[in-house]
């Protein structure tokens, strides 16, 4: 049994991990179990602890929604990349946001996905964004 463990270990430390930052908590979720199979998902659903859970996660792409609460993506995201240690942590914004295009552009995200979007489209996104990532 032990042996089991450690392999379990050895895969999940393989893993890419995805911190998803989304207030709405079913969509939360629902992108929780949509990826688990592939990667370490953590999600939050707050936006007043993001720094202190990337130290602890240590993410290697951010799938974030434009607004969480009171705060916005670009505040958040020019919080995130204050710190040398995550400004090249690949992101992706998802919003139903009629500009998110533009506000995507603006904030130089690595992909954007309009909500609602097909779970085909997240994945392909996430997996074009950690290759070039690479």
């Amino acid at each position: 049994m032990i042996f089991g463990l450690y392999s379990i270990q050895l895969l999940i430390n393989k893993m890419k991990k995805i911190l998803v930052i989304e207030d709405d908590y079913d969509i939360g979720f629902t992108v929780e179990m949509a990826l688990a199979d592939e990667y370490v998902v953590m999600v939050l659903n707050e936006a007043f602890h993001i720094i202190s859970s990337l130290h602890d996660f240590l993410p290697d792409l951010i799938l974030i929604d434009n607004s969480i609460g009171p705060r916005e993506a670009p505040e958040i995201i020019n919080e995130i990349r204050s710190f040398d240690a995550y400004q090249n942590i690949p992101f992706v914004l998802f919003s139903a946001h009629p500009n998110i295009e533009k506000i995507a552009d603006d904030i130089l995200a690595n992909a954007y996905l309009a909500k609602p979007f097909d779970l085909d489209d997240l994945y392909s996104c996430i997996e074009g964004v950690l290759e070039l990532n690479n």
